[in-house]
């Protein structure tokens, strides 16, 4: 027979009530974290007397937010305003400071400028928090200097060939880490791991990469340590050591420079808010500028600093569609006595699409979509669905025979390698990157950033299919194409040959002579301008659901008409995208940003108090389509 277990008595910890305020600056104003488009703004919060001397600008706490515990960021510690229904700040979550008054202002601005929460900011900022870092962090007495009084100097470093960059930005960065702090944004973990070998010690890394230990730690110091080099990717942009002095951007124009995730900010604009506010230096440094920063040096904004340089550069144009044209056998063949040879090409994988050679209709999948190979001899994948095919026929014609259209790099290796066998053949992407290779005779063939260094330079680099770098439908295809261009030219040996194979019209070939790309920019600049597109205006991509967009366009249009919007707005769209999902393009004139924004802002913000439902909004994206 069973007994009966004895009762216990459940225990509860009681919330302790707070009554007594802080004597000297009671309100705590703050920026929570409530996921709540349109409360977005500074909150009021009692500072409890106990926690007086730990609540200081720029520590994170918790706060009661409509009934739930949020955490929040002190932005200001203030004695104006009403004590009365005000709520105590509920704990401090830890002492230390994370955020200093400049990174405070920085995110104030960006706010604005790409209609953001300010936590939207705040989680690619500050990393998240490790209590036992925290209990071993001695923070500095001193506040952050920074220039202020001076305004700092803007310039572009033109890469030059036959140097290693990286090598180049490492003494670079010891140079200027004598006079202060130095801050290097690089768009590539690749990069930031050889600049970090390169600086060893000297340097401390921000890197999503790192542990999370680690990476507090290091955010830690970079916020306090003097006359440090921080090297990081793109959230390292939010780093604030106290005596800044010199920014730096590596290959501004790389798309991983923009932050995929909302609100969708991006490197160079903050960079260039710094300097504005914070009167640091700025360089930018790479191989061929974007066209924003083109414009600006085109205004006289940014210093464009560039030597006198040559390349002997060859064209040879394909005729007849064929991958390596006649002519271009014999200059390959010399380079290869000497050493290895670069092919540059323009995608991966085997044929990005099949055709019927009975019917010639395209080979799709039972779901419609395209029908691809990644490798000789693979089955075919749908690119929509994903679905393999181990064996195909023709939807139309019911035949099994097929060519390969679009060339990738697995059929680009083998045709190379039997144009010229006996010879060590090398492939290079971003699946199986090949970092170093010896400056031996071989041939390598990789895609764009993904080239293999070689001490000494390439004997010659081969850029194949030019045409298709620079016929990509969004608007970037031209600036993208002209800085991977000059990235692999670089790479050839002071006595070696780039030999272009592109339309005799293009003008990259002249440009890659001269080593120099501000004739490209400016004729860019020049169609851009006559278009009123970015960079001569502000631009907002916004996506909703294909069931509302018609109503909102006849909404915007109509505001556009009320003078609400100003006049200089256009409304593009709405363009089909994935599934249900529209897109709806609008610009505006820069002069007419501030206005533009606001509308936006007071319209985003609208559909938030009414409960409709979310739409993903970027201002100023890498790409419009």
């Amino acid at each position: 027979m069973s007994t009966a277990r004895p009762l216990r008595l459940k225990t509860e910890t009681a919330k302790r009530v707070e009554k007594i305020a802080a004597d000297s600056a009671p309100i705590a104003k703050v920026w929570v974290d409530n996921n709540v488009a349109h409360l977005a703004g500074i909150f009021d919060y009692l500072v409890p007397a106990r926690f007086d001397a730990q609540v200081r600008v720029g520590v994170r706490v918790s706060v009661d937010f409509a009934g739930r515990e949020c955490e929040a960021l002190v932005v200001e510690r203030s004695d104006e305003g009403s004590l009365s229904g005000l709520k105590f700040i509920s704990k401090v979550l830890s002492p230390t400071v994370v955020a200093s008054s400049g990174l405070i202002d920085l995110i104030t601005e960006g706010c604005a400028r790409w209609l953001a929460h300010p936590y939207d900011f705040l989680r690619s900022a500050i990393p998240p928090r490790v209590s036992g870092v925290d209990k071993n962090h001695h923070e500095l007495s001193q506040e952050p200097k920074g220039i202020g009084t001076a305004k700092g100097s803007k310039t572009f470093i033109h890469l030059q060939p036959h140097e290693d960059a990286i090598a180049k930005l490492a003494e670079f960065a010891l140079l200027k880490a004598a006079t202060g702090s130095v801050l290097i944004i690089t768009p590539e973990e690749r990069e930031l791991q050889l600049l970090a070998d390169a600086l060893g010690e000297k340097a401390c890394v921000l890197s999503a990469t790192l542990t999370r230990t680690v990476r507090y730690q290091n955010y830690l110091r970079s916020i306090s340590e003097t006359n440090l080099i921080t090297i990081g990717t793109r959230s390292a942009i939010f780093s604030y050591p106290p005596d800044l002095q010199t920014i730096v951007i590596f290959r501004e124009g790389s798309e991983s420079h923009y932050e995929p995730r909302t609100p969708g900010w991006n490197t160079r604009d903050l960079a260039l808010m710094r300097a504005e506010r914070d009167g640091c230096d700025l360089f930018f440094v790479g191989y061929s500028p974007s066209l924003e920063i083109g414009l600006l040096i085109d205004n006289a904004k940014v210093k464009f600093l560039s030597k006198n340089n040559r390349l002997r550069v060859i064209n040879f144009e394909s005729l007849n569609g064929e991958l390596l044209p006649n002519r271009i056998f014999p200059p390959i063949r010399k380079a290869l006595k000497t050493g290895p040879v670069l092919f540059l090409i323009p995608r991966k994988g085997y044929a990005s699409s099949l055709m019927c050679k009975k019917c010639r209709n395209i080979a799709t999948c039972e779901c419609g979509g395209k029908l691809s190979r990644n490798k000789a001899n693979a089955a075919l994948n749908c690119a929509l669905c994903g679905k393999s095919q181990p064996t195909s026929k023709c939807r139309w014609c019911d035949s099994d025979s097929f060519l390969m259209l679009g060339r990738g790099g697995e059929r680009h290796t083998e045709e190379i390698g039997r144009a010229f066998p006996n010879v060590a053949t090398f492939y290079s992407t971003a699946d199986s990157q090949i970092i170093d290779l010896p400056n031996s005779p071989a041939l390598v063939i990789a895609t764009a950033g993904m080239e293999p260094r070689i001490a000494g330079g390439y004997s010659a680099v081969i850029l194949l299919e030019g045409d298709s770098f620079f016929s990509y439908s969004d608007l970037r295809a031209q600036e993208r194409a002209r800085e991977t261009f000059f990235v692999s030219a670089a790479a050839v040996s002071e006595v070696g040959d780039v030999i272009t194979v592109v339309n005799s019209s293009n003008p990259i070939t002249s440009a890659l002579t001269q080593w120099n790309p501000k004739v490209l920019v400016s004729r860019e600049l020049s169609e851009r301008s006559e278009l009123n597109f970015p960079p001569f205006s502000r631009s907002i991509v916004m996506e909703v659901e294909s069931a509302e967009a018609t109503s909102i366009v006849a909404g915007f249009k109509k505001s556009l008409l009320d003078k609400r919007l100003p006049e200089s707005t256009r409304v593009l769209g709405p363009a089909q995208g994935s599934g249900n999902i529209s897109r709806i393009l609008m610009t505006a004139n820069l002069s007419d940003s501030d206005q533009f924004l606001k509308f936006i802002g007071d319209y985003i913000r609208h559909r938030a108090v009414t409960k409709k439902k979310s739409v993903r909004l970027r201002v100023d994206p890498y790409s419009l389509t």
